[in-house]
């Protein structure tokens, strides 16, 4: 419902009369269109991969988020999953692809075990799913990438991030 102060169009106007205008609070007024969720098969990849990324950065200790904040500024966790992600999700792929390569992914494991990561993470109406040493690892790689030209941590020294 619209709210309305004064007359109808003559001072002020928010919110949605009648399925046909939408006001807001800036004073502009357009057609009521019903929001589109196509739900493609790249949408639900970054969806989940942005989940999941976000998922894991929410357990990173104080110490590497004040890191990463020195680097980066206030938008630092903008710039960890951007960097996470890459475009078309191409560093997300090639995190995960080394995460598979990696021989012993224990250290990982552990990580993702003493942090309480979701043993599996999802989102609604997908069937596939990243498991939490999966998105530890990730942003493991993203921290890494940013850091630069700082000397990359080996994934032995993984727990020092969570």
């Amino acid at each position: 419902m619209a709210k309305v102060t004064g007359p109808l169009m003559s001072i002020e106007a928010s919110g949605k009369f009648a399925q046909s205008i939408v006001f807001d609070r800036r004073g502009f007024a357009r057609g009521y269109t019903t929001p589109s969720n196509p739900r493609t098969e790249d949408q639900q990849a970054t969806r989940l991969a942005l989940k999941a990324a976000q998922t894991a950065a929410k357990h990173l200790n104080a110490t590497t988020r004040a890191a990463l904040k020195e680097r980066l500024g206030y938008r630092w966790n903008a710039v960890l999953l951007a960097e996470c992600l890459g475009t078309q999700l191409q560093n997300w792929q090639n995190a995960l692809t080394e995460y598979e390569a990696v021989s012993d992914p224990s250290d990982i494991i552990n990580v993702a075990t003493q942090a309480n990561m979701p043993a599996s993470i999802r989102v609604p109406d997908y069937n596939e799913e990243v498991t939490g040493p999966e998105a530890i690892f990730a942003i493991f790689t993203a921290y890494n990438s940013v850091m630069l030209p700082n000397p990359p941590l080996e994934i032995t020294a993984i727990e020092t991030l969570f």
